[in-house]
């Protein structure tokens, strides 16, 4: 009874709710794979489409793509995540991401729900009779004469980035575990295999060059303050969806983060 019951409670979201998310604002996803080759990936999304709406399908960069649901409200992605591990119909370390996350989606084909165009009030065009159009050529000509030219103010340059030397110079303030806290985030976007100590060598430098040519930086090897904030907000960005909680066991000596 109680299967039955969270059933009809997701497929009622489901059918009812995702469309308050497609206007754009608070648009999440449940991502619930992560496959490293396309062939798989539409593999999997035709054995979940056949049970689930709102399948989609996104490149994550790297060589891996994404199954995610939605999109969805902040609220609604959360119930369903709690549904849909209930039931097991999703694996049990599905979890909330973020559009940032991904990037060009490949599934449905011809979507782009990632950059939903903003909704406009359509224009009435309004009918004039040929004395009506004189008179509001006349009216504009009068307003072009009298009314001040209002010159915009130019945007503000951006604030330009550090320079290769700069970047050495702030990256040699980083203590060993901020170091090792990009490894471990570079190694979470796909480019860094070796082992998390610290210490940047040229397996490091390598993997710094891939993100950044990726992200569309020049690939000095030498991540910016500005880079590895955004590295960071990205690797970041994922954690916050899993609603991690630690877990001690004191007999142990063990604390650890988990789901």
């Amino acid at each position: 009874m109680l299967r039955f019951i969270f059933t009809l409670g997701v497929a009622f979201i489901l059918l009812t709710r995702p469309a308050m998310a497609q206007d754009g604002q608070d648009r999440v996803w449940v991502q619930i794979e992560a496959q490293p080759s396309i062939a798989l990936a539409e593999e999997s999304i035709r054995a979940y489409a056949e049970k689930l709406q709102d399948v989609n399908g996104f490149a994550l960069g790297g060589g891996w793509y994404a199954i995610a649901l939605g999109p969805y409200t902040r609220e609604d992605a959360g119930r369903v995540l709690q549904v849909l591990r209930r039931e097991r119909t999703i694996p049990r370390d599905s979890y909330i991401a973020f559009s940032s996350s991904f990037r060009q989606q490949f599934w449905p084909v011809g979507a782009n729900l990632l950059n939903l165009p903003e909704a406009t009030e359509p224009q009435t065009p309004a009918i004039l009779t040929q004395d009506d159009d004189a008179a509001e050529t006349a009216s504009e000509d009068t307003q072009a004469e009298t009314a001040p030219v209002v010159v915009a103010e130019p945007e503000p340059e951006p604030e330009p980035d550090e320079t290769p030397a700069e970047a050495r110079r702030s990256e040699s303030q980083l203590s060993r575990d901020e170091k090792k806290q990009l490894q471990i985030a570079l190694k979470w976007a796909g480019h860094y295999e070796a082992a998390i100590d610290g210490a940047y060598g040229p397996g490091t430098r390598r993997s710094m060059r891939g993100w950044q040519d990726e992200n569309g930086y020049e690939p000095t090897g030498i991540l910016t303050t500005r880079q590895r904030a955004e590295l960071l907000r990205q690797y970041n960005a994922v954690l916050e969806g899993l609603d991690l909680q630690v877990v001690r066991d004191d007999t142990a000596g063990i604390a650890m983060q988990v789901p």
